[in-house]
């Protein structure tokens, strides 16, 4: 399944990393035994689940300053447990609200990216200029 998340995310222009921990954020000042945490460049939060057929990742938001910190970061870092991994979105959203009830989900499957008329392309027009995904696999 890892494998055919890595394939699609690919496609979609984003950069996956499958890792043991995320430890190393701690070298960007970012305090990793939260949910999220950021500073001016760099940021990260932890997604409730993942959709293989889209390569989207589920995350709650649960606080305003969530959503701050995700819209805010130059560059972000979203990490996911393999386990909690599905085939379809919907596989994904229904193991989410299931953790989180009561609050509001974001699908991530990349940058925001827009172009004019003269076809220049510009990333991270509404949010981070670039998404990393970690894969956590911890089997």
């Amino acid at each position: 399944m890892i494998e055919k998340f890595i394939e699609i995310a690919n496609l979609n222009g984003v950069e996956v990393k499958v890792v043991k921990n995320i430890d190393f954020l701690n070298e960007y000042g970012l305090n990793i035994l939260l949910d999220y945490d950021s500073n001016k460049n760099v940021g990260f939060v932890k997604a409730q689940s993942g959709a293989t057929e889209s390569a989207s990742l589920v995350i709650n938001i649960s606080k305003r300053e969530k959503l701050k910190s995700i819209l805010t970061s130059k560059t972000l870092y979203i990490s996911v447990e393999n386990s909690v991994l599905r085939t379809t979105l919907s596989e994904a959203y229904f193991l989410a609200k299931q953790k989180c009830k009561d609050e509001y989900m974001l699908f991530i499957s990349g940058e925001s990216k827009t172009a004019d008329i003269e076809k220049t392309l510009v990333s991270g027009v509404q949010g981070p200029e670039k998404i990393v995904f970690l894969i956590i696999d911890n089997g």
